[in-house]
């Protein structure tokens, strides 16, 4: 069995296509300077709930999986219902600097193991956002990404992070924490439309 770029694990051609898939569905909504990038720990395991793959209609996601979608775009100031469709969002979310990546490339089988598998491939994705993404600033969204803090640290980046009391916003209470940090990135072209309250 081939060993996966994106995770490191032994897999199927079916874990290649589906991690392939994600990468075309991201490239698409790449902003070509990107202002923020937002770091999650991994894909969700459910593909129709990958932030970057538009659903025809709100039913397509699981209600965790829109939540998801509707807090990060809220965060960069694009408010998901006033938009025709979720690919107009993708745009905005584009068009206002914004970018999401997975530290791990691939859904993890167990949650639980995204901390150490973090760990593991922390220089790879260090390597990845100095050369390749070159952010102005880096948010980090999920506990299981704390191991980063110090990577980016030792790299000369700590003033480019974008932390909630020196740690990932990694539950649902820090969502609206995260709207507010990323409020004075938002640029003059793309004012915020919506407002989360403390």
């Amino acid at each position: 069995m081939p060993v996966c770029d994106g995770c490191g694990a032994q897999v199927d051609d079916a874990h290649i296509r589906q991690r392939i898939e994600r990468l075309e569905l991201a490239t698409r909504y790449r902003p070509v300077h990107i202002s923020v990038l937002l770091i999650d720990a991994a894909p969700p395991a459910h593909p129709a709930d990958y932030f970057y793959r538009p659903a025809a209609s709100p039913s397509d996601r699981s209600s965790a999986g829109r939540e998801y979608f509707d807090a990060l775009m809220s965060a960069a100031g694009v408010d998901a219902h006033a938009q025709p469709n979720e690919e107009t969002a993708l745009a905005e979310f584009q068009r206002r600097g914004f970018f999401l990546i997975g530290a791990i490339e691939c859904a993890l089988s167990n949650p639980l193991d995204a901390q150490k598998v973090i760990e593991h491939v922390a220089p790879t994705l260090l390597r990845r956002v100095k050369v390749s993404y070159k952010p102005k600033s880096i948010a980090l969204l999920s506990v299981a990404t704390q191991p980063l803090v110090a990577a980016f640290e030792q790299a000369d980046w700590a003033a480019r992070l974008i932390l909630h009391d020196g740690k990932p916003f990694g539950d649902p209470a820090r969502k609206q924490h995260l709207a507010k940090a990323l409020a004075p990135r938002l640029t003059p072209e793309a004012p915020r439309t919506t407002v989360l309250e403390s």
